[in-house]
């Protein structure tokens, strides 16, 4: 299967990124529009940054932002998958009910009534492995077997999410670098990552900008050429979907990788 590229949308004011204040559904759109154009295949749509110390908002605030977005982005390109990055419920039903087929939860732990409410859509949903929340989750790094770990537990949701109706081609799951690992794990999962192919689903790799890609204390706008880089070793290990904030960049590296692996 050829690997997907996933654009990040972050119609938020506070992302560890490309937060802004001034974010509204003309700059947001123009953004979409770039990506699409740029050669992403889908769009991933958030209204509640993630980042450590992020402040979490209520299910209404979270909606105002998105649901605009989410149907100007379905008319005005209906060929391209819109995923929704979220973790409620409220949320995801009705971001399902106006065109989106990806739900992708970095909560973790997914609500059963998620994984059915997916399935009612013939949708499909990101999983990702987290410890805590954004308030706590870098205090809760401390792992036995690392890989191990995250492996059995994205197993176990796997699991849930088949009991629940869902097929295999309809989970996706992410081993959540960032979230509650430190910068050595996140370079051991990244050198390890089609050890996570062996559980039959798709594997999201999302690594754009993060603070263990800095290097002396770099910002996140600075870590642009070692997030281009640990992509390419993310698609050399196996990768299913890139979710990048350098969507054009990244579908040069995608086109090259995908050449080189046709070149006998």
């Amino acid at each position: 299967m050829t690997p997907q590229l996933m654009g990040i949308v972050n119609a938020t004011p506070d992302s560890f990124y490309d937060g802004d204040p001034q974010n509204n559904l003309s700059t947001l759109f123009a953004k979409c529009k770039d990506y699409v154009q740029s050669g992403a295949d889908i769009l991933d749509i958030g209204g509640e940054s993630t980042r450590p110390g992020a402040t979490p908002v209520s299910e209404q605030e979270e909606l105002a932002r998105v649901l605009p977005l989410i149907k100007k982005v379905r008319q005005a390109y209906p060929q391209v998958p819109v995923s929704l990055d979220t973790f409620k419920i409220p949320v995801a039903q009705e971001g399902l009910k106006n065109g989106v087929s990806i739900i992708n939860d970095v909560s973790g732990t997914p609500d059963p009534q998620m994984f059915t409410l997916v399935k009612e859509h013939n949708a499909q949903i990101v999983i990702m492995h987290a410890r805590g929340n954004p308030q706590n989750m870098q205090s809760l790094t401390a792992y036995k077997d690392l890989l191990g770990e995250i492996k059995e537990f994205l197993s176990a949701k796997i699991r849930q999410a088949l009991a629940c109706g869902l097929t295999h081609e309809q989970i996706i799951i992410d081993p959540g670098f960032g979230f509650a690992k430190n910068r050595e794990q996140n370079y051991i999962i990244l050198k390890h990552l089609n050890v996570f192919k062996e559980l039959g689903v798709r594997v999201l790799a999302g690594l754009s900008r993060k603070t263990f890609l800095s290097q002396q204390c770099e910002k996140p706008p600075k870590r642009k050429a070692q997030t281009l880089a640990a992509n390419l070793v993310a698609l050399q290990n196996g990768a299913d979907i890139l979710r990048v904030h350098d969507v054009k960049e990244t579908r040069k590296i995608m086109n090259f990788w995908q050449e080189l692996q046709n070149t006998k």
